[in-house]
């Protein structure tokens, strides 16, 4: 009797509660806590990476020289171009200087925050850096390319070595960066011309083994 009345009591209280927001909540939060129990740690970490911010390199130190013929350029304007779609939506970061009486400039490194590599679709998302000059409507790149978000020591040591000269024709270099966290084919495109064992320079698609070869 006493079993009929209660249940006849609570009875429109069990839909009510089964669909309440309190409810539904915390079956989600239980729902969370057994996956999260499932998953393995290196999977968790990832899962909660996206509210992660990390820190990301735009662009280390550039520092460089410009000539013509072997003369220093002074006066000239220089500008630096970055954009990353994991900071203010890809909107470009440009910087001008100017070079000074022996033709030399600099920019500072450029960090900024950004939760895009904990993301799932955005974690290989590159940055696009672009360091040049402009004259008589003309464009020189002392380098250009797409990197990853995080430091890369062979492009850091470049980029303080933009040592261009506005007569040299532009090439791609290929670099190796892989040893150093980087992409096994880097590409470059630079007025700038450098050597070294982990790079590959090409002219027109067509690898040269000397710059003689395109003088």
């Amino acid at each position: 009797m006493f079993k009929n009345l209660f249940q006849k009591k609570h009875a429109p209280l069990i839909p009510a509660l089964l669909h309440s927001g309190k409810f539904q909540l915390l079956i989600a939060i239980i729902l969370l806590l057994l996956i999260i129990l499932l998953l393995k740690p290196q999977e968790v970490q990832a899962m909660f990476g996206i509210f992660k911010r990390y820190d990301i390199e735009m662009s280390p130190e550039v520092r460089g020289r410009i000539t013509d013929g072997g003369k220093p350029v002074v006066g000239m304007q220089v500008a630096r171009s970055l954009s990353y779609e994991g900071y203010q939506k890809g909107k470009e970061q440009l910087e001008h200087t100017i070079t000074d009486t022996d033709g030399r400039f600099s920019f500072k490194p450029l960090m900024v925050k950004s939760r895009l590599p904990g993301d799932l679709f955005g974690q290989n998302m590159l940055i696009w850096q672009a360091v040049y000059v402009e004259r008589s409507e003309q464009l020189y790149h002392l380098w250009s390319t797409h990197k990853i978000w995080h430091p890369v020591k062979p492009l850091s040591d470049l980029l303080v070595q933009l040592e261009c000269d506005l007569q040299d024709k532009k090439v791609q270099h290929e670099i190796n960066a892989s040893d150093f966290g980087g992409m096994s084919s880097q590409i470059v495109g630079s007025i700038c011309h450098w050597q070294g064992e982990q790079i590959s320079t090409y002219y027109n698609n067509e690898l040269i083994s000397s710059y003689d070869e395109i003088k």
